[in-house]
């Protein structure tokens, strides 16, 4: 019997600090590469308040050649704009305030095409999961979009949510909160979950009562579902929803926020990732890129059926061209470790410049779409989450 496991993931709603700061950073970055693909930078945002009113600070290192465009009046504008859709608020510009404190990056590291650091990235992929991603982080996703879909269209709910819950509003909603969900696992399977926790934040007119009610009856009902749909069963979670009471005010108003802040919300934290938050990172990056080429190569190990699970770790060092390749199966896999680590060579570049063109990195679109998402692998569109054949000899 296969020792068991816990894995976890935490999602923050759009209006949590972090997470807020961490979608200005992606925003920043689409409006950099809209101005020029060859863009680089590395972006720092923390929002707070300040006299009472909303206060950004963006610093960092960006290209030499965008410092000279005036551009800070621009991304005010981006900035504010995401403040105010995220929190359904009207802020004016005078009373938000943002400071910018970027520092040049040279001409000739923002136009070389050089890995832009050393790291090691890791990304995981299942079978007959939603989107080959862990549970974990699919449920977790889910909750949240599903709480943020009700903040953001006056409390009505997804319809296939109100078909399986019977219930068809949800109102009160602020934007503030996160979703953490657990799941053990006995080798590469589903053991069961153990437990939900959601922290919403909510207005006066939404009783605690009611959001836990309401939102425990969503979650049970889209969890049977889930069950009914993917032949398995999760067992019996603890599902805690403000479990210290009712949550009134949130936001930057009450927690200040930062993009690196929680850097495992980028990754796949808890199966061994130790690299940097990569929202606002150009795309010579490791950590960002090289995220992308792992989570590509283990949704190829699945999807081509050579495994039921796959986590794929590879080795970046500044200078060097090698990249090292590491893949395990949780003995899942139908060929040797070490012939499916020479086929993935084979058949896929490990290099970050390689990587820029495949998945269209420069495209400030895709960061744009990102934000929107609010999460790197949950959309199967994405080019890192697509299945591809592969040769194998």
């Amino acid at each position: 019997m296969a020792e068991k496991i816990i894995h976890s993931f935490e999602a923050g709603r759009r209006g949590k600090p972090d997470e807020l700061d961490t979608s200005i950073a992606n925003l920043i970055s689409a409006h950099l590469l809209k101005t020029n693909p060859n863009a680089r930078f590395d972006l720092r945002t923390t929002g707070t308040f300040k006299n009472d009113n909303p206060y950004v600070r963006v610093s960092g290192e960006i290209s030499d050649f965008l410092l000279k465009q005036n551009l800070e009046a621009e991304l005010s504008k981006i900035i504010l704009n995401r403040y105010n859709w995220v929190n359904l608020t009207n802020v004016k510009p005078e009373d938000f305030q943002v400071e910018f404190n970027l520092k040049p990056q040279s001409y000739d590291l923002a136009s070389n095409e050089g890995v832009g650091d050393s790291g090691i990235p890791i990304a995981v992929a299942y079978r007959n999961t939603p989107n080959r991603l862990p549970w974990e982080r699919h449920l977790a996703v889910e909750i949240r979009d599903i709480l943020d879909y009700a903040l953001h269209n006056s409390g009505k709910l997804p319809e296939q949510i109100t078909k399986l819950s019977k219930i068809k509003q949800l109102n009160g909603l602020s934007a503030d909160g996160k979703i953490s969900v657990e799941a053990l696992y006995e080798g590469a399977k589903l053991d069961s979950l153990t437990k939900i926790t959601i922290a919403a934040e909510q207005k006066e007119t939404l009783s605690v009562e009611e959001l836990r009610d309401k939102t425990h009856k969503i979650i049970s009902s889209y969890l049977t579902h889930l069950e009914h749909k993917y032949n398995l069963s999760f067992g019996k979670p603890i599902i805690d929803i403000n479990g210290i009471g009712a949550w009134i005010g949130g936001g930057w108003e009450v927690d200040d926020g930062s993009r690196e802040a929680k850097p495992y919300r980028d990754g796949f934290s808890s199966y061994g990732v130790q690299e940097d938050s990569f929202s606002g990172e150009d795309p010579t990056k490791p950590s960002s890129t090289g995220t992308y080429i792992a989570r590509h190569i283990a949704v190829q190990v699945v999807g081509n059926n050579l495994a039921d699970f796959a986590r794929v770790a590879l080795s970046y060092t500044i200078g060097k061209e090698e990249v090292g390749l590491n893949i395990t199966t949780n003995n899942t896999g139908r060929i040797s470790q070490t012939h499916l680590e020479e086929n993935i060579k084979l058949n896929l570049s490990l290099k970050v410049n390689d990587a820029i063109p495949r998945f269209d990195l420069k495209n400030h679109e895709l960061y744009e779409q990102i934000v929107k998402d609010s999460d790197y692998f949950h959309n199967s569109t994405l080019p890192w989450n697509a299945v591809r054949p592969l040769e194998i000899k």
